[in-house]
């Protein structure tokens, strides 16, 4: 499998085409990759071609949303055959609120999930207080803020303020999306204590958040 087959089911994502989606799917499984291989493989790098396309103007906005309810659709397709051990690590991830974008979370919160966290998946539209509200409820410790829209972006400060006021201020808050990609300075001004560049960057930033919160062992 290469890079080609990526190229094809970005294709079939954004002509609206599901059934060429799971003929790209098949074809690959077919080669011989293996089911727990191809979210990583096929999947992952095919919507990094979405989202590189739409925030270099290359598909305008209409037609990203339309190409992501086919990358959600053929979503079941993908995912491995099992999750991996738990790893007794609890998180909250949300789209922030006036943000209905949902690949790009959908992507990091299906790596977290298959690599044994305990993701807890607020969806769409999620206001500060149902982020603060989630982490009292589970005691989770890590929080992912996801946005695709620069002005929702530097509205994220929202969520470190309430964590702040409500006495959370040791939550680590990680921020996903291409604002955040843009300009890293960005993250920053937002309370966020890292940025997430997709599937590989979170399984990299989390782990070790999750490990420098346990004092060097994950919990």
């Amino acid at each position: 499998m290469g890079i080609e087959d990526a190229h094809r089911l970005y294709e079939a994502f954004v002509e609206q085409d599901p059934a060429e989606a799971i003929r790209v799917v098949e074809d690959v499984r077919a080669s011989g990759v293996a089911q727990a291989q191809l979210f990583d493989t096929l999947y992952v790098p095919a919507m990094a071609l979405l989202g590189g396309a739409w925030a270099s103007g290359e598909i305008d906005e209409i037609v990203f949303t339309q190409a992501s309810v086919i990358a959600e659709q053929i979503g079941s397709f993908v995912v491995p055959p099992a999750a991996r051990q738990d790893t007794g690590v609890t998180l909250v991830i949300g789209t922030m609120q006036r943000d209905h974008h949902t690949v790009g979370k959908d992507i990091i919160a299906a790596a977290l999930k298959e690599s044994g966290y305990r993701v807890n998946d607020l969806g769409l539209d999620v206001r500060p207080a149902e982020f603060l509200e989630r982490i009292e409820q589970t005691g989770a410790r890590i929080v992912i803020v996801c946005a695709e829209m620069l002005s929702v972006a530097h509205s994220v400060v929202r969520v470190r303020e309430m964590l702040t006021t409500g006495g959370h201020e040791d939550i680590v808050v990680l921020v996903a999306g291409s604002p955040f990609d843009a300009d890293p300075a960005l993250a920053r001004s937002v309370g966020a204590n890292g940025v997430l560049h997709g599937a590989e960057s979170a399984l990299r930033v989390v782990g070790k958040a999750a490990t420098d919160l346990s004092g060097g062992e994950a919990s």
